[in-house]
């Protein structure tokens, strides 16, 4: 078994997706590749949504039909909502790696540029491995290194700038790719009116606002703790 540099701590992935073989290929695979890795898998959105509300996941990996995730998602006929808006819902959580055909990846690109999804093409050869790259990529973004302190401020103060990256680039990346989903689609509309998928937009930014406040109040507390100390 294969540890690839990450963590002896079990993490865990979220794989949303009604393919049965592709679930059991991908619990076959990432597992026996990374070392810990647990894959919880589920078939539709509203499940996932019910696990992400006790657990918390390393990342979140997204393979469903457009259609099948609007309708999941609470949707009905003339109301759907738009994929990227659900893919976004989930960004608030972990990364998101979306599975799926070429064709989809354009309407991700905004939240593919914050950084906040990733995407890999279905494809039966390269699917799953090129899904495992990614998913060690995060890890690695994510995982502290073998004997590094989980107190953010243990460490050296040259490394505050690596702690800042770490505690605030999820949220920001959050806030980013959906203000930016949000104001392209505004943009293109010209209607003056709230896109649809605006308002949950709005709300996820809301919900990481207050993320981000919180984290740089808990980091401020930490600092001036440390100095105390110091002094």
């Amino acid at each position: 078994m294969s540890n690839n540099g990450n963590s002896n701590t079990e993490q865990s992935i979220l794989l949303v997706s009604d393919d049965a073989a592709l679930c059991a290929a991908a619990r076959r695979e990432f597992e026996s590749r990374i070392a810990g890795l647990r894959v919880a898998a589920v078939s539709n959105v509203d499940a996932a949504r019910r696990i992400l509300k006790d657990e918390a996941p390393a990342v979140i990996v997204f393979e469903l039909e457009e259609t099948s995730a609007a309708a999941d998602a609470g949707g009905t006929q003339g109301s759907m909502p738009r994929f990227d808006a659900i893919v976004s819902s989930f960004t608030v959580h972990a990364p998101v790696v979306v599975i799926g055909s070429a064709e989809r990846r354009k309407g991700l690109s905004a939240l593919i540029a914050s950084g906040a999804a990733d995407f890999v093409a279905r494809d039966e050869e390269r699917c799953l491995p090129e899904t495992l790259d990614v998913i060690q990529r995060r890890l690695r973004q994510t995982t502290p290194v073998a004997g590094e302190s989980s107190e953010p401020f243990a460490a050296s103060e040259e490394d505050f700038g690596e702690v800042l990256r770490h505690e605030l680039n999820n949220p920001l990346t959050g806030i980013l790719g959906n203000a930016e989903l949000l104001l392209a689609e505004i943009r293109r509309r010209d209607d003056g009116q709230l896109p649809e998928g605006g308002r949950q937009r709005v709300e996820t930014i809301a919900v990481l606002a207050v993320r981000l406040r919180e984290t740089v109040r808990r980091l401020s507390l930490e600092w001036e703790a440390r100095q105390a100390k110091e002094r």
